[in-house]
């Protein structure tokens, strides 16, 4: 078990770090949002049936709000209990997301099929968790160069000429991010902390990648050319 975890005091009883431990529910949130607005994009009587590729299924957008799910009980779970149990669902819980951001926009600037997708999803997830089990201290080195790939896979020019969604949502999901990342190297290196105070710097980061999911979401199921699945 860890003796400290960013900046929020360690509190005694059975929630270790309330604000980060509370504000990890901003995930589940948005998980369920996601989820709700599949089954509404999905029905028989919606315009954006059929659209694009998340909305012609509900398979890619009910991974995406569960992957959401899992980063928010996971985080719920690690900033509650601080044990390595919880770190490693945490941790999982971003990988799950990442890798599906990652995969998403490799297809829609290729033809990736959604079996080949199930496919990659399942091999190098498991790949992750067992390096998270045997090598804890690559965990985000390994999420870093799955974000930064999925961004590159984003931006790439072939997937903007073939996809027309709302680019407004995903540069609003970017800044947020970005603001978000640099609140969390404050939290982390103490230079923004006061830890017995509800405010920190860790719970923001937890908020704003929250916001930034759901951008992304909108984004996604606002793309009007479908590539052929």
């Amino acid at each position: 078990m860890p003796d400290w975890c960013f900046c929020e005091a360690i509190r005694p009883g059975t929630i270790a770090q309330p604000a980060n431990t509370w504000s990890s529910l901003g995930f589940v949130l948005a998980g369920l949002l996601v989820l709700a607005a599949n089954a509404h994009d999905t029905a028989a009587h919606s315009p954006l049936r059929g659209a694009n590729r998340m909305t012609a299924t509900r398979a890619y957008a009910n991974v995406y709000g569960i992957a959401l799910l899992c980063i928010g009980l996971g985080s719920t779970f690690y900033h509650a209990s601080l044990t390595f149990a919880g770190q490693f669902f945490d941790v999982m819980g971003m990988y799950l997301f990442a890798c599906f951001i990652l995969l998403y926009n490799l297809a829609r600037v290729t033809t990736l099929r959604a079996r080949k997708f199930v496919v990659f999803y399942v091999v190098m997830n498991t790949v992750l968790a067992l390096l998270l089990l045997v090598l804890p201290v690559l965990r985000r080195y390994l999420f870093a160069m799955l974000v930064l790939g999925a961004l590159a896979l984003a931006y790439w020019p072939s997937g903007a000429a073939r996809q027309h969604g709302k680019r407004g949502y995903l540069t609003g999901a970017f800044l947020i991010i970005v603001i978000g990342f640099i609140i969390f190297l404050l939290d982390l290196t103490k230079i923004f902390c006061w830890p017995q105070s509800w405010l920190q710097g860790h719970a923001l980061w937890h908020l704003s990648g929250a916001l930034a999911a759901g951008l992304l979401y909108q984004h996604y199921r606002t793309e009007q050319r479908a590539p052929h699945f």
